[in-house]
Protein backbone atom coordinates (compact mmCIF):
# COMPACT_ATOMS: atom_id res chain seq x y z
CA UNK A 1 0.00 0.00 0.00
CA UNK A 2 1.43 3.34 -1.06
CA UNK A 3 0.78 6.32 1.20
CA UNK A 4 1.09 9.71 -0.44
CA UNK A 5 2.54 12.40 1.83
CA UNK A 6 0.75 15.70 1.87
CA UNK A 7 2.78 18.35 0.08
CA UNK A 8 1.78 20.84 2.81
CA UNK A 9 3.81 19.05 5.50
CA UNK A 10 7.25 20.29 4.39
CA UNK A 11 5.87 23.84 4.18
CA UNK A 12 4.41 23.53 7.67
CA UNK A 13 7.71 22.22 8.95
CA UNK A 14 9.58 25.13 7.44
CA UNK A 15 7.12 27.60 8.94
CA UNK A 16 7.43 25.98 12.37
CA UNK A 17 11.21 26.10 12.12
CA UNK A 18 11.19 29.77 11.09
CA UNK A 19 8.75 30.56 13.89
CA UNK A 20 10.98 28.85 16.44
CA UNK A 21 14.04 30.68 15.10
CA UNK A 22 12.23 34.04 15.28
CA UNK A 23 11.08 33.36 18.83
CA UNK A 24 14.64 32.43 19.74
CA UNK A 25 15.97 35.71 18.33
CA UNK A 26 13.34 37.67 20.25
CA UNK A 27 14.18 35.86 23.47
CA UNK A 28 17.90 36.42 22.91
CA UNK A 29 17.28 40.12 22.26
CA UNK A 30 15.10 40.39 25.37
CA UNK A 31 17.80 38.70 27.43
CA UNK A 32 20.39 41.19 26.18
CA UNK A 33 18.20 44.21 26.91
CA UNK A 34 17.00 43.02 30.32
CA UNK A 35 20.64 42.67 31.32
CA UNK A 36 21.75 46.01 29.82
CA UNK A 37 18.72 48.20 30.60
CA UNK A 38 16.70 46.39 33.24
CA UNK A 39 13.07 45.32 33.05
CA UNK A 40 11.36 48.69 33.18
CA UNK A 41 13.58 50.43 30.60
CA UNK A 42 13.16 47.62 28.08
CA UNK A 43 10.32 48.02 25.57
CA UNK A 44 8.79 45.47 23.19
CA UNK A 45 9.69 47.63 20.19
CA UNK A 46 13.32 47.68 21.33
CA UNK A 47 13.34 43.89 21.63
CA UNK A 48 11.93 43.62 18.11
CA UNK A 49 14.51 46.06 16.78
CA UNK A 50 17.45 44.15 18.30
CA UNK A 51 15.98 40.89 16.98
CA UNK A 52 15.62 42.54 13.54
CA UNK A 53 11.90 41.84 13.22
CA UNK A 54 8.80 44.01 13.05
CA UNK A 55 7.17 45.06 16.32
CA UNK A 56 4.04 43.18 15.30
CA UNK A 57 6.12 40.00 15.09
CA UNK A 58 6.97 40.38 18.77
CA UNK A 59 3.27 40.19 19.65
CA UNK A 60 2.89 37.10 17.48
CA UNK A 61 5.18 35.25 19.89
CA UNK A 62 4.66 37.05 23.22
CA UNK A 63 1.55 38.75 24.56
CA UNK A 64 3.54 41.48 26.27
CA UNK A 65 6.86 42.34 27.91
CA UNK A 66 5.89 40.45 31.04
CA UNK A 67 5.50 37.26 29.01
CA UNK A 68 8.93 37.51 27.41
CA UNK A 69 10.47 38.28 30.80
CA UNK A 70 8.95 35.11 32.24
CA UNK A 71 10.36 33.18 29.28
CA UNK A 72 13.77 34.71 29.93
CA UNK A 73 13.63 33.79 33.63
CA UNK A 74 12.54 30.23 32.79
CA UNK A 75 15.38 29.88 30.28
CA UNK A 76 17.99 31.16 32.75
CA UNK A 77 16.55 28.94 35.47
CA UNK A 78 16.79 25.85 33.30
CA UNK A 79 20.39 26.68 32.36
CA UNK A 80 21.38 27.23 35.99
CA UNK A 81 19.58 24.10 37.22
CA UNK A 82 21.35 22.02 34.58
CA UNK A 83 24.70 23.48 35.59
CA UNK A 84 24.06 22.75 39.28
CA UNK A 85 22.88 19.21 38.48
CA UNK A 86 26.09 18.48 36.58
CA UNK A 87 28.18 19.62 39.55
CA UNK A 88 26.04 17.79 42.10
CA UNK A 89 27.77 14.89 43.81
CA UNK A 90 26.64 12.45 46.50
CA UNK A 91 27.83 13.28 49.98
CA UNK A 92 27.20 15.37 53.02
CA UNK A 93 25.13 18.57 52.95
CA UNK A 94 27.98 21.07 53.13
CA UNK A 95 29.77 19.47 50.20
CA UNK A 96 26.67 19.46 48.03
CA UNK A 97 25.92 23.09 48.86
CA UNK A 98 29.53 24.05 48.14
CA UNK A 99 29.41 22.49 44.68
CA UNK A 100 26.05 24.16 43.98
CA UNK A 101 27.47 27.57 44.88
CA UNK A 102 30.50 27.10 42.67
CA UNK A 103 28.19 26.05 39.82
CA UNK A 104 26.14 29.21 40.35
CA UNK A 105 29.26 31.39 40.36
CA UNK A 106 30.56 29.71 37.21
CA UNK A 107 27.26 30.35 35.47
CA UNK A 108 27.38 34.00 36.55
CA UNK A 109 30.94 34.32 35.19
CA UNK A 110 29.89 32.92 31.82
CA UNK A 111 26.63 34.90 31.64
CA UNK A 112 27.38 38.34 33.09
CA UNK A 113 24.32 40.16 34.40
CA UNK A 114 21.85 37.38 33.63
CA UNK A 115 21.28 36.31 37.23
CA UNK A 116 21.01 39.92 38.37
CA UNK A 117 18.27 40.56 35.81
CA UNK A 118 16.53 37.24 36.44
CA UNK A 119 16.48 37.92 40.20
CA UNK A 120 14.34 41.01 39.65
CA UNK A 121 11.63 41.05 42.32
CA UNK A 122 8.38 39.88 40.64
CA UNK A 123 6.44 42.40 42.75
CA UNK A 124 8.28 45.20 40.95
CA UNK A 125 7.22 43.91 37.56
CA UNK A 126 3.47 43.83 37.81
CA UNK A 127 1.75 44.49 41.15
CA UNK A 128 -1.81 44.17 39.86
CA UNK A 129 -1.80 40.88 37.95
CA UNK A 130 -1.52 37.32 39.21
CA UNK A 131 1.66 36.48 41.17
CA UNK A 132 4.48 35.21 39.01
CA UNK A 133 7.34 32.85 39.77
CA UNK A 134 10.71 34.50 39.60
CA UNK A 135 14.20 33.06 39.79
CA UNK A 136 14.21 33.12 43.61
CA UNK A 137 10.99 31.13 43.84
CA UNK A 138 12.17 28.49 41.40
CA UNK A 139 15.50 27.97 43.18
CA UNK A 140 13.79 27.93 46.58
CA UNK A 141 11.35 25.25 45.44
CA UNK A 142 14.18 23.03 44.24
CA UNK A 143 16.13 23.61 47.46
CA UNK A 144 13.04 22.88 49.56
CA UNK A 145 12.73 19.46 47.93
CA UNK A 146 16.37 18.77 48.70
CA UNK A 147 15.93 19.82 52.33
CA UNK A 148 12.89 17.56 52.66
CA UNK A 149 14.89 14.61 51.35
CA UNK A 150 17.67 15.44 53.79
CA UNK A 151 15.23 15.52 56.70
CA UNK A 152 13.67 12.21 55.71
CA UNK A 153 17.12 10.63 55.46
CA UNK A 154 18.05 11.94 58.90
CA UNK A 155 20.85 14.10 57.48
CA UNK A 156 19.26 17.42 58.42
CA UNK A 157 17.45 18.74 61.44
CA UNK A 158 13.70 18.18 61.44
CA UNK A 159 12.68 21.12 63.64
CA UNK A 160 12.24 23.65 60.81
CA UNK A 161 9.95 24.26 57.84
CA UNK A 162 11.98 23.27 54.75
CA UNK A 163 9.99 25.55 52.44
CA UNK A 164 10.45 28.59 54.68
CA UNK A 165 14.13 27.90 55.26
CA UNK A 166 14.73 27.24 51.55
CA UNK A 167 13.41 30.70 50.69
CA UNK A 168 15.51 32.21 53.47
CA UNK A 169 18.67 30.46 52.26
CA UNK A 170 18.16 31.59 48.65
CA UNK A 171 17.76 35.19 49.83
CA UNK A 172 20.76 34.85 52.14
CA UNK A 173 22.97 33.42 49.40
CA UNK A 174 21.88 36.05 46.89
CA UNK A 175 22.67 38.93 49.25
CA UNK A 176 25.96 37.33 50.28
CA UNK A 177 27.01 37.05 46.64
CA UNK A 178 25.98 40.64 45.93
CA UNK A 179 27.96 41.88 48.93
CA UNK A 180 30.89 39.62 48.08
CA UNK A 181 31.12 41.08 44.58
CA UNK A 182 30.81 44.66 45.86
CA UNK A 183 33.36 44.21 48.65
CA UNK A 184 35.68 42.03 46.54
CA UNK A 185 35.50 39.15 49.01
CA UNK A 186 37.69 36.22 48.03
CA UNK A 187 35.50 33.62 46.34
CA UNK A 188 36.75 30.62 48.31
CA UNK A 189 36.32 32.51 51.57
CA UNK A 190 32.80 33.59 50.59
CA UNK A 191 31.70 30.07 49.65
CA UNK A 192 33.28 28.61 52.78
CA UNK A 193 31.56 31.06 55.13
CA UNK A 194 28.15 30.71 53.50
CA UNK A 195 28.25 26.91 53.45
CA UNK A 196 29.61 26.62 56.99
CA UNK A 197 26.86 28.90 58.28
CA UNK A 198 24.14 26.80 56.62
CA UNK A 199 25.82 23.58 57.72
CA UNK A 200 25.96 24.65 61.37
CA UNK A 201 22.32 25.71 61.26
CA UNK A 202 20.84 22.66 59.54
CA UNK A 203 23.00 19.61 60.16
CA UNK A 204 22.20 17.90 63.47
CA UNK A 205 24.86 17.43 66.11
CA UNK A 206 24.72 16.28 69.71
CA UNK A 207 23.74 19.77 70.82
CA UNK A 208 21.53 20.81 67.89
CA UNK A 209 19.59 17.64 67.17
CA UNK A 210 16.45 19.36 68.43
CA UNK A 211 15.16 22.48 70.20
CA UNK A 212 16.81 23.16 73.56
CA UNK A 213 16.04 25.57 76.36
CA UNK A 214 18.36 28.02 78.05
CA UNK A 215 19.15 25.66 80.97
CA UNK A 216 20.15 22.86 78.58
CA UNK A 217 22.36 25.24 76.65
CA UNK A 218 23.98 26.49 79.84
CA UNK A 219 24.64 22.97 81.09
CA UNK A 220 26.06 21.96 77.73
CA UNK A 221 28.37 25.00 77.75
CA UNK A 222 29.49 24.23 81.28
CA UNK A 223 30.25 20.63 80.35
CA UNK A 224 32.27 21.77 77.39
CA UNK A 225 34.21 24.30 79.45
CA UNK A 226 35.00 21.72 82.14
CA UNK A 227 36.24 19.24 79.57
CA UNK A 228 38.70 21.79 78.20
CA UNK A 229 40.34 22.58 81.58
CA UNK A 230 43.94 21.60 82.08
CA UNK A 231 43.83 18.35 84.03
CA UNK A 232 47.03 19.35 85.81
Amino acid sequence: MIVELSPSLPVADRRARRSAETRGRLLSAARQLFVELGYHATRPQDIARVADVATGTFYTHFTDKRAVFLAFVAQAGEELTERISKRSVPGEFKGRLTMSLYALLEYDDENPGVLGAAFTDPAMIDRESQPIQGMREGLAQNLSLGLERGIQAGELRSDFDPNLIAHAIVGFIHQALVYGATASVDRENLVDQVTRFCDLALVPTRKTAGPCNARQLQNSTTDTSDSREDPS
